[in-house]
């Protein structure tokens, strides 16, 4: 008897800091799709962001373990972390398959990517590998963005799937960060575990 796959979804991002719109967002996903589980994949480095001032690696991975400690369904995975160096989504997805053979990997892209999505390393690659589902982004319209794709890489388009969610949680890592900087509180904002790492540890700080 063929044993059906176990579907599990990969989000990853710099999660610089990790906060509670990424974890509303994830929770949502999981339960539109029926997923068994979502990873939560924090970048050494992405290819598209190497101007952002990162939190050490090591660091972000543990805030984000923190603050998933005791969400069900929720994991965080230091795959990329552990390999360093830029982050190319294929080779995540490609050593996630190897840990995990069993699964169907559902990998999230916010809207923003259909964009550059035809000219992502690999891409024949990651739509063997995994469903690509969007996420929606603020300012990014989804269904026009696949359209143009369509238009122009139909093989690509073919491997997207639009996940549209009523949830909107406007709290981002850069306002996170800029609210350190400036001395201000971050309650709320981030899960009390993440909060306390990044004030013992003296992250995201105006160096002097």
């Amino acid at each position: 008897m063929e044993v059906k796959a176990t579907p599990v979804g990969v989000l990853g991002g710099t999660f610089n800091p990790i906060h509670h719109g990424h974890l509303i967002l994830a929770r949502a996903a999981k339960e539109a799709l029926g997923l068994d589980r979502i990873l939560l994949v924090p970048n050494v480095r992405s290819p598209l962001r190497r101007e952002e001032a990162l939190a050490p690696a090591d660091l972000r991975l543990r805030m984000l373990e923190a603050a998933v400690s005791e969400e069900a369904g929720l994991e965080a995975c230091g795959v990329e972390v552990r390999r360093k160096g830029t982050s190319y989504t294929v080779e995540t997805l490609e050593e996630l398959r190897r840990i995990h053979p069993g699964a169907h990997l559902h990998f999230f892209v916010g809207a923003d990517s259909l964009e550059t999505l035809d000219r992502w390393v690999r891409i024949d690659d990651i739509l063997r590998l995994a469903t690509l589902v969007v996420l929606p982004r603020p300012g990014a319209n989804a269904e026009l963005l696949l359209r143009e794709l369509d238009a122009r890489a139909p093989e690509v388009a073919a491997g997207v799937r639009l996940l549209h969610l009523n949830c909107r949680i406007e709290i981002s890592a850069t306002g996170i960060r800029e609210r350190v900087a400036s001395g201000r509180s971050i309650r709320w904002l981030v899960p009390d575990p993440v909060r306390e790492i990044i004030e013992s540890r003296g992250l995201y700080r105006l160096q002097t």
